[in-house]
């Protein structure tokens, strides 16, 4: 035992960056999977215990007009299952209303795109906290600010809000910053503002329009699709969006779950990558022990004890490795959870969090403890003859390469030999070739599904057609007027190339278990065009239909079936055109050009096409301030920018990062192989330069082969994120539940053929002609001596 720790101290006295190479690369892999368990469980217990505590309803149906309380009372009490329910009072003003005073300059909320209700705290359920998960009390001339509005606008504690509107002026400080846990992300569409009981009281009636936000809660949180259909057909107020709890917890973390998935994707491929990197770490130790390794075999020394010469060696750099990177990892989780700690609380690392992170670090050193006894294992195939005599190394291939020379007319020298090694020999570059192709797949899936976030075509996963101008006339009392004041303005209007109107009405169908459920109809001309469909097509014929993918799970139907409404005492058969995907209205949504003119419009909505010469943004705002309030008037990318800025903004972030990571280890990568591979090449260089070759045409060959198998993982990797990496994004969406299934992810040629390419190429030769500069140090007469 104690010749055993006196050989692994002095080799690690005499191979220090070796083994302090391979130390690095363990520590990674463990630091890198701890990071990854920490990133998931965190986002999901901190979501879980928000909602603890602020409790979010499992149903909740927003609604603009007058209400009758005992009416809703009245069914809420007969209806089995619940176990709570609160009608709040929210009192709706526009982003101009709000102008913000800070320290250093004084700003207007006017471009904000989300509807903005002031509310009072509730006593017990659906509750505004702090970041420390405590319920907020505002007192009188106080405010509280969603952290949504302070990521957008920057605001600090103790700035002013001034309220301005139907020439009443109020004026508040802040005070805190709330979580909100049903409307913290922009995907929600709405936020609010918490005011003091007095100031509510006050401004109620006097300013803004008010909103009522009826919610249920249940024993069971998945009743909540059911009670809305009930509710639906008791004809109790609905002028306005209904949510149910999944769709609330979904929304609120698809910021958060959209980083642990590209994260957790990335850790994969980085692993893999560090293992390979700890294979020929330990090769390369072997490599120059190998005449020792011979020796211990001739003086009779058994395989298993020569293993474990080494063995004991990389199983203490394992556990050092794995402690470090498990230290490491948890000492900087704050920086991965930073967004998740803002937008749902500070609090402290769940148990969970550390024995998950605990067990997985556990995993990798068992992991990396059998990887190495199988790559040691090669060591059992070394025979006395090879390492003392003929010196032949680990690599016993004894084929050889046609040189071809005599057919190197046009072809230079130095590349016919180079592509002509890298084409025989693939096998001995192909470790290279991997990393290559896996740091071109962990790099470029991450950025288009940044791209498609980004771009407008995103909005028809949306459940809307992509135009410049989206109107939205919002449910209330005043629908149909407002209706007619957004056609007055579009008709008139010559700035207008087309526009397309779409009419929502509620039908009866029945889902896979046979019982009535409610079906909310886009009905137009151009209702299911340009949408993106997993199956089927738009509807052309007026007995046609396209449902969205979430009804087509709950009613159980394709495209091709045929489908039973039931409206105004009639029914009428439809023939299910497509499914198409949508995350609005909860996912539950459905096309027809059919108009149902028996039925009551539920909701109005315009997209807009303008031509050419017309500003977008500023026609929207001209439209907005000539109809006024009660329609939401928004261009298209505007909108998208807004909707989904905060997840946009989290993964440029996390992809600049890989970007990094992706460049330092090809780079690394690089580096090693080609210290490996110069300690094998040693004689053949001698023999080239012995026959006339300098020192600048070898560095020329050894490029031309880095050069060679970096473009052929390059590409293999390009064919590769455009074969798998949709797959990939794919599986997790339809995992979610979120009503997206398919995505086709959207490729920047720039990026992807061109700047990611050359970056890398640039990078693995740059390493290259780094390390070949040690070749001038070798001695053609002691390396043929040897």
């Amino acid at each position: 035992m104690e010749m055993n720790w006196l050989i692994v101290k002095n080799d690690f006295k005499r191979n220090k960056v070796i083994n302090l190479a391979l130390l690095l690369f363990m520590m990674f892999s463990a630091g890198l999977a701890v990071s990854s368990v920490i990133m998931g469980v965190q986002t999901f217990t901190s979501i879980s215990e928000l909602y603890e505590k602020a409790q979010p309803p499992h149903f909740l149906q927003m609604h603009k007009g007058e209400i009758n309380q005992e009416k809703i009372d009245a069914f809420m009490s007969d209806y089995e299952g619940i176990t709570y329910w609160q009608t709040i009072t929210m009192i709706n003003v526009h982003g101009e209303s709000l102008t913000v005073v800070g320290n250093k300059d004084t700003y207007n909320l006017f471009d904000c795109r989300l509807g903005i209700g002031l509310v009072k705290q509730n006593e017990t359920k659906d509750l505004l906290l702090n970041s420390k998960h405590e319920k907020v009390i505002i007192d009188e001339g106080e405010i509280g600010i969603p952290v949504l509005l302070k990521e957008m606008y920057g605001m600090e504690i103790g700035d002013h809000v001034i309220l301005t509107h139907n020439d009443v002026q109020k004026k508040f400080v802040i005070k805190e910053f709330i979580l909100d846990s049903q409307m913290n992300s922009p995907m929600v569409s709405s936020t609010r503002i918490l005011l003091s009981h007095e100031d509510f009281d006050m401004l109620k009636g006097q300013v803004g329009e008010k909103e009522y936000l009826i919610e249920a809660y249940f024993t069971n949180s998945k009743e909540a699709s059911d009670f809305q259909t009930a509710y639906e057909n008791a004809g109790l107020p609905q002028n306005g969006q209904a949510v149910t709890y999944a769709m609330i917890f979904l929304l609120s973390a698809i910021t958060d779950i959209t980083t642990v998935f590209v994260l957790l994707l990335v850790s994969i491929l980085l692993i893999i990558v560090s293992f390979i990197c700890v294979k020929f770490t330990i090769m390369a130790a072997l490599e120059e022990e190998f005449t020792e390794i011979g020796t211990m075999k001739a003086i009779g020394l058994p395989f298993a004890d020569i293993r474990d010469i080494y063995l004991n060696k990389y199983r203490i750099l394992a556990m050092v490795g794995v402690i470090i990177g498990y230290i490491l990892a948890l000492s900087t989780s704050s920086i991965f959870t930073n967004h998740i700690r803002t937008t749902f609380g500070n609090i402290r690392m769940s148990p969970a969090v550390v024995i998950l992170s605990l067990v997985v670090g556990c995993f990798v050193f068992l992991l990396i403890n059998y990887y190495c006894k199988k790559v040691l294992k090669k060591i059992k195939k070394v025979t006395v003859v090879d390492a003392l005599v003929r010196g032949k190394g680990f690599d016993k291939d004894n084929g050889h390469i046609k040189d071809g020379l005599y057919k190197s007319k046009k072809l230079p020298v130095n590349w016919l030999m180079a592509i002509r090694e890298v084409f025989y020999k693939f096998k001995n570059w192909i470790i290279v070739f991997a990393v290559v192709l896996i740091a071109v797949l962990m790099i470029m899936v991450p950025v288009n599904l940044m791209n498609t976030f980004e771009v407008p075509e995103f909005i028809t996963y949306m459940g809307s057609s992509l135009e410049d101008i989206l109107i939205e006339v919002e449910n209330g009392e005043n629908l149909e007027t407002n209706y007619g004041r957004v056609i007055q303005v579009l008709e008139s209007d010559a700035g207008i190339e087309s526009y397309y109107e779409y009419r929502r009405v509620r039908v009866q169908t029945t889902d896979a278990e046979d019982e009535l459920k409610n079906l909310h109809i886009d009905s137009g001309d151009n209702s299911g065009n340009q949408l993106k469909y997993i199956s089927g097509k738009a509807p052309d014929e007026e007995n046609e239909i396209a449902i969205s993918y979430l009804n087509a799970n709950e009613i159980g139907k394709d495209a091709g079936d045929t489908i039973v409404l039931f409206y105004d005492d009639k029914e009428k058969e439809f023939v299910i055109s497509g499914i198409y995907q949508d995350v609005t209205s909860g996912g539950y949504t459905a096309k027809s050009k059919y108009d149902f003119s028996e039925l009551t419009s539920e909701k109005y909505s315009f997209s807009v096409n303008l031509k050419d010469n017309i500003e977008v943004e500023k026609k929207a705002d001209e439209w907005s301030e000539i109809i006024g309030p009660g329609v939401t008037v928004d261009p298209m990318e505007a909108f998208i920018n807004q909707t989904l800025g905060g997840v946009v903004k989290q993964l440029k972030t996390i992809v600049s990062l890989i970007v990094i990571i992706g460049a330092c280890l090809v780079m690394l990568i690089t580096v090693l192989f080609l210290k490996l591979r110069l300690a094998k090449d040693l004689s053949e260089i001698a023999v080239l330069k012995a026959i006339g070759f300098s020192e600048l045409d070898i560095k020329k060959q050894y490029l031309i082969k880095i050069g060679c198998i970096s473009i052929a993982g390059i590409l293999a990797g390009i064919i590769l994120t455009d074969v798998l990496g949709e797959k990939i994004v794919n599986l997790v969406l339809s995992i979610s539940g979120l009503g997206v299934k398919k995505v086709e992810l959207i490729v920047d040629p720039l990026v992807q053929y061109i700047l990611v390419p050359l970056l890398l190429l640039t990078l693995m030769l740059l390493a290259t002609w780094i390390v070949l500069r040690t070749i001038k140090r070798y001695n053609i007469i002691s390396i043929i001596n040897e």
